[in-house]
């Protein structure tokens, strides 16, 4: 019956013209689930396992992320709280996507928009200029498993110091709309 309903949303994307799919309108897409394995390797900023898991589930929230995504600190030889030279977090989460036609490998269906997302120091809130290397690292290994178009900006990250260090990370990435009863993300 899933695949049925799948279909259904696929053969409505299909038919219904999409004048360039603008910001704000709705296309059919299904839900993918994403493991990653994170290791954060940088030269200026250093991180707690529990510094980066706060760290990536903000860049999470702010990216597109479904809101029952999991982040966990994985093999932290330091103490809890203690900076760690290769700290290292594992990533569950679901984003949504366009369905290729005739995939067999489709999650459940949802609803879904383009949303603009800008990342620089202080937006969100508790970015950085620190942060510019774990942004570059998350526009590297992460985004990619995002629906994303007009990935954009500007990330100089100088090792070893923080002046002369900025990033800005801007692009469009498909958004679930998810069911008011929604999961809030996991701690």
């Amino acid at each position: 019956m899933k695949s049925w309903l799948f279909m259904a949303l696929v053969l409505t994307l299909l038919l219904t013209p999409r004048p360039g799919q603008a910001a704000g309108a709705e296309v059919a897409a299904a839900w993918k689930r994403h493991d990653i394995e994170f290791v954060y390797m940088g030269f200026t900023t250093r991180y707690s396992c529990e510094g980066l898991r706060d760290k990536v589930r903000l860049l999470l929230q702010a990216g597109g992320a479904r809101a029952d995504f999991k982040v966990t600190t994985r093999s932290c030889a330091a103490g809890p709280g203690q900076v760690t030279e290769f700290p290292r977090v594992s990533i569950v989460f679901f984003a949504a996507e366009i369905p290729s036609v005739g995939s067999r490998e489709t999650g459940d269906p949802t609803l879904a928009r383009w949303r603009e997302v800008s990342l620089s120091r202080r937006n969100p809130r508790d970015l950085e200029i620190g942060d510019c290397e774990l942004i570059e690292q998350f526009r590297d290994r992460v985004l990619p498993r995002f629906t994303t178009r007009n990935l954009g900006g500007d990330i100089n990250c100088v090792p070893h110091q923080l002046s002369g260090s900025s990033f800005t990370l801007e692009y469009e990435v498909l958004v679930g709309l998810q069911p008011a009863n929604a999961a809030s993300p996991t701690r």
